[in-house]
């Protein structure tokens, strides 16, 4: 795509541990006049007014339309507003993210670009041996977890299991996931929901919460919707999905619904909204460079202890994700190859 990019980090050179491959990184002192940087949405309300006063373009990466308030202690809702109000792009995970976003900023709808996240369909793939096992991730509405494992031990056919998949590595998640059958989700207010994605990609039905963002990918017979606190529903569409299991249910109708996210998850399709992202700033960079010379931006972004960690060592959900060193929080500088 002609571009450049790194991770802004104050220490040059750093290895994040949880990345696939290594990725460059740059100090706030080497930034040029034609670079760009793009804040997670957490931490746009924080900087983007020194950005802006330093005449840095940046944009604005939304993993999460439900974290457009959140914002570090001594900022306001007016700091968010400007964030927005100023970015070049606004990038947006979900559909659900973009509504939200439209929501708040009905002004700004023309500089929402979609992106879309790739997720590794390596790993996460039918095929093998299925086993009557259900499997969920206790972290998510915990106690609505809680309530439905506990119910489910009582009432599920004979041989059948549930399953925690918790403290796992990415490859240990998707062992899991191409075993299990069945899929209970719990998300909330989620941006997009990759557990559930996953989870269908290797051949799991998915009963649960679509949290708001999974609206997009929520469709039968792969996805079976359960009003968030339902929990005897809950209960009892897993009791009846297994026992269909059981009675010689044929799995085959789950094909064309894995295709479907296997190519709306692709590479491809996210290259393509990065694309969308690099013809935006493309349009702002030539005015910025001519009244900017290189090394002109004192910035500080990294002044603090606290900042320091949040943009070096945040650990985003886990690697693979779009723009993955962007979403962990570490500000994201895409240069213009000369």
């Amino acid at each position: 795509m002609g571009i450049e990019a790194f991770v802004l980090h104050h220490r040059r050179g750093y290895e994040y541990p949880w990345a696939e491959r290594s990725a460059r990184t740059i100090s706030e002192d080497e930034l040029g006049p034609a670079d760009h940087l793009v804040l997670p949405e957490i931490k746009a309300a924080a900087l983007a007014r020194r950005l802006a006063a330093a005449g840095v373009s940046y944009s604005v990466f939304v993993q999460n339309g439900y974290y457009l308030r959140d914002r570090d202690r001594g900022s306001c809702d007016a700091d968010i507003d400007f964030a927005y109000s100023n970015a070049t792009s606004i990038l947006s995970i979900s559909s659900d993210t973009s509504a939200l976003l439209e929501l708040h900023y009905p002004h700004l709808a023309r500089r929402i670009v979609g992106v879309s996240c790739t997720v590794n369909q390596h790993e996460f793939r039918a095929g093998g041996e299925k086993k009557p096992v259900i499997t969920y991730m206790p972290r998510k509405n915990g106690p609505h977890a809680a309530a439905v494992v506990f119910a489910l031990r009582k009432r599920l056919p004979p041989g059948w299991q549930v399953r925690a998949i918790d403290g796992m590595s990415e490859q240990e998640v998707a062992g899991a996931l191409r075993e299990s059958r069945i899929f209970m989700s719990f998300s909330g207010l989620e941006g997009l929901g990759l557990p559930p994605i996953e989870a269908a990609m290797c051949g799991n039905y998915v009963i649960g919460y679509h949290g708001g963002g999974g609206r997009e990918y929520w469709v039968a017979p792969n996805f079976e919707p359960v009003e968030a606190g339902d929990i005897a529903s809950f209960v009892r569409k897993v009791t009846a999905c297994a026992e269909s299991i059981d009675g010689g249910r044929d799995a085959s109708g789950l094909i064309p619904g894995i295709t479907a996210l296997q190519e709306r998850y692709s590479a491809a399709n996210e290259r393509a909204g990065l694309e969308r992202f690099v013809e935006a700033i493309a349009l702002d960079a030539p005015a910025r460079a001519a009244a900017r010379p290189r090394g002109s931006a004192s910035l500080k972004l990294q002044k603090r202890p606290s900042l320091r960690w949040w943009l070096g060592t945040w650990n985003a959900r886990r690697p693979g994700q779009l723009a993955r060193f962007a979403a962990s929080g570490a500000l994201f500088a895409p240069r213009r190859r000369a």
